[in-house]
């Protein structure tokens, strides 16, 4: 049987082997949901996806037209969209209302949302880590890594911060 100090010897060996095979490696910081990434009809049924979107800057807003934060939020998206979009900004809603497209169409005329929306799906709702309702709004950088999640209505002034360290 082993002494304690024979062991320790054995778990300080160990402990110094996989430090110097560490060394030298440099991390780069991962998406911290990697396997979100979505494939959306459009209100014309174009598919799209995020990889349309790589080398910009994202704002993706989940939304239902039932939904009052989310309907007080158009404006302040609208807004966005034409501020940044000359700057690399791409803003997308995602709908997510069961009987999609008869309630969509007229709500996204009425509102006059001036950013494309993508008719939202169970699968999308699966990817995303922590989904847990309407509003929620994604900030993903130009590499697709998702930099900041609001769930809930977002704070325009917090989110128009992240945009401007992102595209400047």
């Amino acid at each position: 049987m082993r002494s304690f100090f024979e062991k320790l010897m054995v778990l300080l060996s160990i402990f110094s082997i996989a430090i110097l095979f560490a060394c030298g490696k440099t991390s780069e910081k991962k998406n911290p949901n990697p396997g979100f990434d979505f494939n959306l009809p459009d209100l014309n049924g174009k598919i799209i996806s995020l990889e349309n979107f790589r080398g910009k800057v994202l704002v993706i807003n989940f939304w239902a037209t039932w939904c009052p934060p989310c309907e007080e939020e158009v404006p302040k998206l609208n807004e966005l969209n034409k501020r940044y979009k000359n700057e690399g900004l791409v803003v997308i809603g995602i709908a997510l209302d069961k009987d999609s497209l008869n309630l969509v169409e007229p709500f996204v005329r009425e509102k006059r949302i001036g950013y494309p929306i993508l008719m939202g799906n169970e699968q999308v709702l699966r990817d995303m880590e922590d989904f847990s309702g309407v509003p929620t709004t994604l900030i993903v950088d130009q590499k697709g890594n998702i930099k900041k999640k609001y769930d809930g209505a977002f704070d325009k002034d917090d989110l128009e911060r992240i945009l401007q360290e992102l595209l400047h």
